[in-house]
């Protein structure tokens, strides 16, 4: 209910600048993972293309839920390509999209690592707190299912969770409760740590690609679009040589 009356103030506001606007205005839904470098690509388009552009965030399937119920919007960019495969029976998408980069999940734990974590393993510990994304709102959820799963099947997977002092509901949510010192692991993108002073708060250690594949990020023109050259514009100046830049900063390209 909270998500939704947000939602519908932005999209109010938006709405409402637009009627007094020369501009032309679009909307992009952005899982919360990358808003970073779509945030520092919109404000470079934003003047050379002399347009408005309004950036929704959230985790990816509360962010489509919206986009459903609302009708409006032109560009979804998911955490990854499986909320593209598992949605587009819905009818919300064209078939204009491009792979914008990709991500990884990694575990995350305090700078230094004081509790010596070395492995997904370490997950079903009685010495440390952990926290994992449920797998039914981010992104980070559905792969840290995926990478449960890959590592010791669904029994490890119930486990993993069963042990977990929290559920988080998106990558933000999970790095403020390791933020907080409220737990001590964590799983979550590998990405997030170029976010704010992630750098100086954790300690990333890497779990083979085995269990953790890399996940492409995709970004697909909405068959809602009002100004839908305008987001295909938007769309190729990510994919294009000074978007990948942008991309790579931020930890979605090598």
């Amino acid at each position: 209910m909270i998500l939704k009356l947000k939602f519908f103030m932005l999209l109010m506001i938006a709405l409402s600048s637009s009627l007094y606007a020369s501009k032309k205005q679009v909307l992009i839904y952005c899982g919360i993972t990358m808003v970073n470098p779509i945030k520092e690509i919109s404000d470079i388009l934003k003047d050379e293309l002399d347009i408005d552009i309004v950036i929704t965030q959230g985790g990816s399937a509360n962010l489509f839920n919206s986009l459903k119920t609302s009708k409006v919007g032109d560009i979804y960019i998911a955490g990854e390509q499986r909320y593209i495969d598992d949605y587009i029976n819905e009818g919300f998408f064209t078939d204009y999209i491009k792979e914008i980069g990709y991500n990884q999940a990694a575990i995350f734990v305090h700078k230094g690592n004081p509790y010596n974590i070395s492995s997904l393993d370490d997950l079903l510990r009685d010495d440390i707190s952990t926290i994992l994304c449920d797998y039914n709102t981010g992104s980070i959820g559905k792969m840290t299912k995926t990478v449960l799963e890959n590592y010791g099947g669904e029994s490890f997977l119930t486990k993993a969770y069963l042990n977990s002092v929290e559920i988080g509901t998106d990558s933000r949510n999970i790095n403020a409760s390791l933020s907080r010192n409220r737990v001590d692991m964590a799983i979550n993108w590998k990405s997030t740590i170029t976010f704010g002073n992630h750098k100086d708060l954790f300690t990333v250690i890497d779990i083979d690609e085995q269990y953790a594949p890399k996940m492409t990020i995709p970004a697909v023109l909405l068959k809602s679009s009002e100004n839908p050259e305008l987001a295909r514009s938007i769309i190729d100046f990510i994919v294009s040589d000074r978007g990948k830049e942008i991309m790579k900063k931020y930890g979605f390209l090598e």
